[in-house]
């Protein structure tokens, strides 16, 4: 391409060739709407992805293969495709999504219109129903829990306008590739899990709206699921967040949610049995461990801010999603969807 392209789409891939051929099939069926290059990072897989990866590349052109000596993580992975993207809008998408004709064109269009939007969501449906939403943005919540926005509603309760969320869904996320920049890349610290809760606080405490665009549609092969690792990536980057993002009065506001989201969690570990147990105990050893990072991290977010905390967290969520907790509370056994080769956690 002699130009820069309009839109640069980042597929981060860690054993995903199940999913990959479809996702890139899809993406490649679309190049010029706006024009797009597609960037695959491959975090060491270990199965045949990067084979496929390259099949692609051979291809298509606009497919560049960007495969990582190490997992970096899912916010990593983004990082390692920005210094090689071209163009002023990024988009974050699983390997297990599949983009529909025209996705882009919408967002770019909000984006162009509105200089006050940040990041923004397609609407994501579930990818083995016909209108279920997976998300429509996200529920983030002042405690720093994220939920799927409408998670299970029809896709008619999204309407067709675009309209602004409290929390953008990171597995098909698309940011101003300025905002990623100025923040000095997207904080990969979490390893995985979490990361999006933490960019859509960060954006929003930077001055910038979030927002879903209905009439961009994206499939999402989802399931709902918990298992010790994602609990205990989740919980730590959840509290390191909420405590370096905040300031005392903020705390002090949020306090008693905090509190209730904590006698909570603990109750559902106890319901799933001592992995979870100890999984939730380990994030506060962490969080001691990383403490000295924490305040350099919170100097970092000052540095950023151009809201108060008040003003943030009124643009936030303060009900939880019900039932969310409630599909998680039933579940039982070892989960089906723990990632292939499995996560650098020892619990």
């Amino acid at each position: 391409m002699s130009s820069p392209p309009l839109v640069s789409v980042i597929v981060i891939n860690y054993n995903g060739r199940d999913h990959l051929a479809e996702c890139l099939s899809a993406l490649c069926a679309d190049l010029n709407t706006p024009p797009t290059e597609i960037i695959v990072v491959d975090n060491a897989s270990t199965d045949d992805s990067q084979a496929l990866i390259a099949e692609w590349a051979r291809r298509v052109p606009q497919v560049i293969p960007l495969p990582s000596p190490v997992n970096r993580g899912y916010a990593g992975g983004v990082n390692a495709g920005l210094a090689r993207a071209r163009g002023p809008y990024i988009v974050a998408l699983n390997p297990d999504m599949i983009v529909t004709p025209g996705w882009l064109t919408e967002p770019v269009a909000v984006f162009e219109a509105y200089p006050q939007v940040g990041a923004l969501n397609p609407l994501i449906l579930l990818h083995d129903t016909d209108h279920l939403i997976n998300a429509a943005g996200q529920q983030a919540h002042v405690s720093g829990l994220g939920f799927n926005r409408w998670l299970g509603h029809s896709a008619e309760r999204a309407g067709r306008e675009p309209h602004r969320v409290s929390g953008v869904q990171g597995g098909a996320v698309i940011v101003r590739r300025e905002l990623l920049e100025r923040m000095g890349g997207w904080d990969e610290s979490g390893f995985m899990y979490h990361e999006d809760v933490e960019l859509s606080w960060l954006l929003q405490l930077m001055g910038y709206d979030l927002y879903c665009v209905p009439r961009s549609i994206v499939w999402h092969k989802y399931h709902l699921t918990m298992y010790p690792e994602k609990l205990f990536l989740l919980e730590r980057n959840r509290l390191a967040m909420v405590l370096t993002y905040l300031e005392l009065g903020g705390l002090l506001l949020v306090s008693p949610l905090l509190l209730c989201t904590e006698a909570m969690l603990w109750g559902y570990c106890l319901l799933r049995g001592p992995a979870f147990l100890r999984a939730k105990a380990a994030t506060y050893q962490w969080l001691a461990q990383h403490r000295v990072r924490l305040a350099e991290h919170r100097a970092h977010i000052r540095a950023l801010r151009r809201r108060t905390d008040w003003e943030m967290l009124r643009q936030l969520d303060w009900g939880y999603a019900w039932d969310q907790f409630f599909t998680l509370g039933r579940e039982r056994g070892p989960s089906q969807r723990q990632p292939t080769g499995g996560m650098p956690v020892e619990l």
